[in-house]
């Protein structure tokens, strides 16, 4: 009998993995009446009734099995179970609560030196290669604004999608969704125009939000995040909202105003942002500095409060990877949680449980930015054959604050200002600065005169250089006229050392053990 049980649960997985919920349910009801303290069947059943708007008949059965089973692990998980029920039905305090009975449960396990075996989350998307690495995911986020665009809706880029395009010129290669925005007197029209267009809408863990909507693409696998904003007062607000409930059961966020500019795609033109770099500084502070661990629903730095509603999502999702022992990405969400409200004792023990767990098992403990107030220097240099004069730059550059972009200017920018070619190319000249410790980006594309559009655009506070002549210190201090003073620093030269010096030594045939004998 539990072969033939063992046969119908696997043919019900696969019947609820292609979408086939009707025949899985077929299954699956008589299952639960034949064996109603089986976890395997009550597992599946609840995934399920979740996915089929049933999840109100989820918690009687769970609370069931989870006052049947025995270990602190099997309780956690249907602790779990318990709260993503409740937390679907919009029972936030019930939700609360039994997540908490989740960590509590996994406390005791951790304080035992036990932990949940490490699972792999199985890959919902195509095999092969990474689609946002690609560029088809981006290609699909394009097409698919350009078309909102068509139709009149001014629908772009936002939130993570956005991150990704401004700060590295394409989609975060880690990235999991595509994120766009849209004011909400076009919500209708465009989640019409997305269903139109083929997008499906998920069945799991989904609560209707007013101005919040998640799509599927039934091809590429790839969620599509829809978010809605609207004015109030001087600012914009968006987030998650039940208009029906309670403040405790809404996620706002909040902005300053921007305006939207149409720019050209190889798909038609689309909207974006006119001043990116708003959304960006009010979503992530230090937008410039990666953090591929980052949960907007949770780390939002713009959040109006840190609602129930929120500490939900943190805590389910806590939950979620330490059942699956996955530590750090279980001791990122207690980590985030402890930074919105540092008085949570269940996000601060969990933490402190996490890192003791990691430290035994010799895993390193996730690198989490300080998010500290920045102070960005922007140079530009030639730096032909590298050497210590340019280290001893770099390195007075870069502690004038935390972060350093140099421009390695081009091949023809150095004929122009010195009338010959450097001896190496741009690209080896880039890869020489780009190794320097001292370094955080190189770029080679910037115009030659640097003025404040420039900087503010970047988010550069600094610029620097240093002067061998006084000719050179007029030229320089020419190109960066536009500047406030407070924002140009004047370094020392270092004496003694050149590239031209160097040029000259290795014609003398500096280095080698003769140096007074002729080749003959």
């Amino acid at each position: 009998m539990t072969k033939k049980l063992d046969e119908l649960l696997l043919q019900a997985r696969d019947l609820i993995s292609a979408g086939k919920l009707n025949d899985a349910d077929r299954i699956l009801e008589p299952l639960k009446n034949d064996y109603p303290l089986s976890q395997d069947v009550a597992r599946l059943w609840c995934s399920l009734a979740m996915r089929t708007d049933r999840a109100v008949d989820v918690p009687a059965y769970a609370a069931k099995i989870y006052a049947h089973v025995q270990s602190d692990f099997h309780k956690a998980h249907w602790a779990h179970v318990l709260g993503t029920a409740y937390f679907i039905l919009l029972d936030l305090s019930a939700a609360h609560d039994h997540f908490v009975r989740a960590l509590d449960h996994l406390l005791v396990l951790a304080k035992a030196g036990k932990i949940p075996p490490h699972r792999e989350k199985k890959k919902t998307r195509r095999s092969g290669e990474n689609i946002f690495v690609s560029g088809e995911a981006e290609q699909l986020l394009w097409t698919t604004c350009a078309q909102l665009a068509k139709l009149g809706i001014p629908a772009f880029p936002y939130a993570g999608t956005l991150l990704g395009l401004v700060r590295n010129g394409r989609l975060l290669d880690f990235d999991k969704d595509l994120d766009i925005a849209v004011w909400m007197e076009s919500w209708d029209a465009c989640c019409a125009a997305l269903e139109q267009a083929g997008w499906v809408r998920p069945s799991t863990m989904r609560i209707d939000y007013a101005n919040y909507r998640d799509y599927v693409h039934p091809e590429l696998g790839v969620t599509l995040d829809v978010c809605g904003l609207q004015a109030r007062g001087q600012q914009l607000v968006g987030g998650f909202s039940l208009p029906d409930y309670p403040p405790d059961y809404q996620r706002v966020s909040v902005f300053p105003r921007f305006d939207l500019v149409q720019r050209s795609t190889d798909y038609g033109p689309a909207w974006f942002p006119q001043q990116p770099e708003t959304i960006l500084t009010a979503f992530y502070g230090d937008w410039r500095t990666p953090n591929p661990h980052w949960d907007t629903v949770i780390s939002a730095r713009n959040l109006e409060s840190f609602t129930l509603l929120v500490r939900c999502y943190a805590y389910h999702r806590l939950v979620q990877h330490w059942l699956v022992g996955d530590l750090a990405k279980a001791w990122c969400y207690a980590h985030q949680v402890a930074l919105k409200d540092p008085d949570d004792a269940w996000a601060l023990r969990s933490r402190q449980w996490l890192e003791w767990a990691m430290a035994r098992l010799n895993q390193e403990i996730p690198v989490w930015p300080r998010n500290q107030q920045q102070r960005r220097v922007y140079t530009r240099m030639v730096a032909d054959l590298f050497h210590e004069g340019h280290v001893n730059f770099l390195r007075a550059a870069r502690a004038l604050g935390t972060h350093l972009t140099v421009c390695v200017v081009s091949d023809e920018r150095v004929v122009e200002n010195k009338g010959k070619l450097p001896v190496m190319k741009q690209a080896e000249r880039a890869a020489a600065v780009s190794a320097c410790k001292y370094v955080d980006a190189v770029m080679t594309e910037t115009p030659a005169n640097v003025s404040a559009e420039f900087m503010q655009q970047h988010g550069f506070d600094i610029y620097t250089f240093a002067c061998a002549s006084e000719q050179e210190r007029i030229d320089k201090y020419k190109l960066c006229e536009t500047l406030p003073a407070q924002t140009i620093q004047e370094l020392e030269y270092t004496p003694g050392i050149s590239t031209s010096d160097l040029v000259t030594r290795i014609l003398e045939g500096a280095g080698s053990k003769d140096v007074g004998t002729k080749k003959q």
